[in-house]
């Protein structure tokens, strides 16, 4: 069993994400994705649900998430998530990645 990724985009839904963990395929670690694009109601459902499907899901996989803010540097997105899918005793968290001002500003 390896890692798995979900990303969620614009139109996702809470629903969409349980069906997707569900229903998947086995894998040792499910990291979820979550653009900024997604209604803000929906969003914050999505990232309320990561908890609970992570201790539903225990102890075979584990279940992260990374709230990925506008203008988040896609180089850090994916190493948040090379980073959680290899963190073995990290599971139910959300991790937000979120653009940096820059310096001069």
């Amino acid at each position: 069993m390896g890692a798995r990724v979900i990303a969620l985009a614009a139109g996702a839904t809470v629903g969409a994400l349980v069906d997707a963990v569900r229903g998947g395929g086995a894998a040792a670690v499910i990291v979820v994705e979550v653009a900024p694009d997604i209604a803000a109601l929906e969003r914050h459902l999505i990232l309320a649900a990561i908890a609970p499907l992570a201790i539903e899901c225990a102890p075979a996989t584990r279940l992260c998430a990374i709230d990925v803010g506008e203008g988040a540097d896609p180089a850090d997105v994916a190493a948040l998530r090379d980073w959680l899918a290899g963190a073995e005793c990290t599971t139910g968290q959300v991790v937000a990645v979120k653009r940096v001002a820059d310096a001069g500003a």
